[in-house]
């Protein structure tokens, strides 16, 4: 038997891929170790230029330790570089964002013949790759990928140069993923794609998922992986006021609290309209939890620019930033903007941004405090049992729980885990 190893580097989508290949390959009577493997695999990355040396670092260490095992790279970082992918790594099997399903054809190729293979597509001109995934065997809220690809080429943004442009899943193929999901024993199934909120098949838009998901019996939770501000359409706004299936909490990225920067980023909003569509969201669904991105230093990001950025966000009263400090990405508009941030100016910023978050972590823990919340129990480990509420509270409790049940509990203070990085 044959033994492989996976290493996913990058987002919520290369985990979905990495998960399907761990299936495929369970299922061929390969067996999963934790290194050193027969068959090594690394789903790489290339959103910024660190995640570029890093992808390419794991594979070259990766070969180095296993000189004679069969050492595959695919994914962003091998779609990008693909003219110049073979003098970067040390690979095998080499292949960008299209063919990940038909991983054990290469492997089977490569076995018989013991030649490199390096294969790559036009990604703007490639059709939605299905995948499904039955089972996760080692988390409990199980994703799936409906989406691929992005059109909004912000000027930072590589993802839509290696992922092509937006494709959708089969509605019905997702309606029938998430149902043998559920048959597996999921109670809380995550949509995601790179643009999840442009899922479009034959008119079936991404409200008509979620409410053709809320229909299987046994699925308690729907939740998206993050929703741009301008796809909450009448649908999705619906589906907040309405459906009690999906969870309290959207993770929406802002980037940025400036018009000014806004406009730079190629973003299609303005910080008014943001906030107009939170007023409505909490109209409609009164106390959720709303996370975000920010990028922060933006190359012309001013003083003002900054505080409108802060300003925005206490308003909005965000339950997490995850914030992020520019960084050129070869390739993009943005690389090429003239008045770059100095690096000392953009430190004490993501800092004084970050403080703010924890602020308003805690404040939204605490306005929910002594509420009644619903948590799926997740993992257990040195006496307690972890989980996150509906609107994404994490938990850390003592006491007599099951894995992957649903509990009623009055929120505690001391019943939050306030050193969990969500």
């Amino acid at each position: 038997m044959k033994t492989f190893y996976i290493k996913t580097l990058g987002c919520k989508v290369n985990s979905y891929e990495s998960e399907y290949i761990r299936n495929l390959l369970l299922n061929n009577d390969f067996e999963e170790v934790e290194s050193n493997a027969d068959i090594c695999i690394v789903n790489t990355c290339t959103v910024t230029n660190t995640a570029d040396n890093k992808s390419k670092q794991v594979i070259n260490n990766i070969r180095k330790n296993n000189p004679h095992g069969i050492v595959i790279a695919m994914g962003c970082f091998c779609q990008f570089r693909e003219n110049e992918i073979t003098d970067l790594i040390n690979a095998d099997i080499i292949i960008g964002n299209k063919d990940k399903s038909k991983i054990l054809d290469y492997i089977n190729d490569y076995l018989n013949n013991k030649e490199q293979i390096v294969k790559f597509y036009d990604m703007n001109d490639v059709s939605f790759e299905d995948m499904e995934v039955q089972k996760y065997n080692k988390h409990h809220r199980a994703f799936i990928k409906i989406e691929d690809g992005c059109n909004n080429f912000c000027s930072y943004c590589i993802i839509p140069y290696v992922r092509g442009r937006v494709r959708s899943k089969n509605y019905d193929k997702c309606i029938n993923e998430a149902r043998d999901l559920v048959n597996s024993g999921h109670k809380e199934i995550v949509l995601a794609g790179i643009h999840t909120g442009q899922y479009n098949d034959d008119g079936k838009r991404l409200c008509d998922v979620i409410n053709g998901l809320s229909k299987i019996d046994g699925l308690e939770r729907i939740r998206l992986s993050s929703v741009e501000i301008v796809e909450l359409d009448e649908g999705m706004l619906e589906i907040l006021k309405n459906n009690n299936k999906f969870v309290s909490h959207l993770h929406i990225p802002l980037q940025a609290g400036s018009n000014n920067v806004l406009k730079l980023m190629n973003r299609r909003y303005t910080r008014e309209e943001f906030i107009d569509m939170v007023n409505n969201i909490k109209k409609l669904r009164p106390g959720i939890s709303l996370s975000t991105d920010i990028i922060v230093g933006f190359p012309g990001e001013t003083d003002e620019d900054f505080d409108d950025t802060l300003e925005l966000s206490r308003e909005v009263g965000f339950s997490k930033i995850h914030v992020f400090p520019y960084s050129d990405r070869n390739g993009t508009v943005a690389s090429k903007m003239k008045n770059k941030v100095d690096g000392n100016i953009k430190k004490q910023r993501v800092h004084k941004l970050m403080e703010l978050s924890n602020v308003l972590e805690r404040k939204y823990f605490e306005e929910n405090l002594d509420s009644e919340v619903e948590v799926l129990i997740e993992e257990y480990k040195e006496g307690y049992y972890y989980g996150f509420t509906s609107n994404y509270i994490p938990l850390k409790l003592s006491g007599n729980y099951q894995i992957n049940e649903i509990y009623k509990i009055k929120l505690r203070k001391e019943d939050i885990n306030f050193d969990m990085n969500n």
